[in-house]
């Protein structure tokens, strides 16, 4: 039984091509089971072998669902990456603006424990003079006087003491007209107590770019004077350790 079925998967069969109106045989072939099977089962490994081919080396793969493309974990990782360091230098700056809203203010800064800087000196081309005058209030953190007091003749001219940009221009309660300018290396210079300002937020100023009128505003004041302060890196630094104001 065995034997008959082989011989009968053996035997060839012949497949005859035939006109349907003058029934002329126009062609035909001859074909086993076994090569029939055999032609078919080799056909369809290498169209497997295609297709497969296809899905794993080009991004046809990404259209099949739930298929994962390889390099999407490496992407997310990437893009959560940048999130936060944007996240910290938002944080970051947030907490600039604020400290610096702070100090324009007056606001006490001992909770934050500041630093303060008075012999440490800062690695900036010497600064320009803002104002020559007579220094009346020197700077004393224990007395949370972070700046100096300058007293000169009525309109005198304040400038700025080197490049930078306007980070403030506005009046407030306690300082009067202040003005305040962001410089390279995080270093920023504050005037206070002014008549009037002459520059704007945004505006790019140069070492002795005259910048403001001295006054006498605010509640804190005594009489017309500049009140002068210097930050670096959220630290106050005494002026008169970079800057002779009497013009020594």
């Amino acid at each position: 039984m065995k034997n008959k079925w082989f011989k009968d998967f053996k035997s060839k069969f012949k497949v005859v091509i035939i006109h349907p109106d003058t029934m002329e045989e126009k062609g035909g072939f001859s074909m086993s089971r076994l090569n029939f099977w055999s032609t078919f089962i080799v056909y369809s490994l290498i169209i497997i072998a295609i297709t497969t081919c296809v899905i794993f080396f080009t991004s046809i793969r990404e259209l099949i669902p739930g298929y994962t493309d390889v390099t999407l974990d490496r992407r997310v990782y990437n893009m959560e990456r940048k999130a936060d360091s944007i996240d910290v230098i938002f944080h970051q700056n947030e907490a600039y603006i604020e400290n610096l809203k702070r100090i324009i203010n007056d606001e006490d800064m001992s909770s934050d424990n500041m630093m303060v800087r008075s012999k440490t000196y800062v690695n900036v081309p010497a600064f320009f003079v803002p104002m020559t005058g007579l220094v009346t209030n020197h700077f004393n953190s224990n007395n949370k006087h972070f700046g100096v007091d300058v007293v000169a003749k009525d309109d005198a001219v304040i400038r700025a003491t080197a490049d930078g940009t306007v980070v403030f221009s506005d009046w407030s309660v306690e300082g009067g007209y202040v003005i305040g300018i962001q410089h390279n290396k995080n270093l920023v210079s504050i005037y206070k107590h002014n008549a009037s300002v002459m520059k704007h937020v945004g505006e790019k100023v140069k070492a002795g770019d005259a910048i403001a009128i001295l006054g006498g505003g605010g509640t804190t004041s005594t009489g017309p004077h500049m009140h002068f302060e210097l930050w670096y890196k959220g630290n106050a630094l005494n002026p008169e350790d970079y800057i002779s104001f009497e013009g020594k």
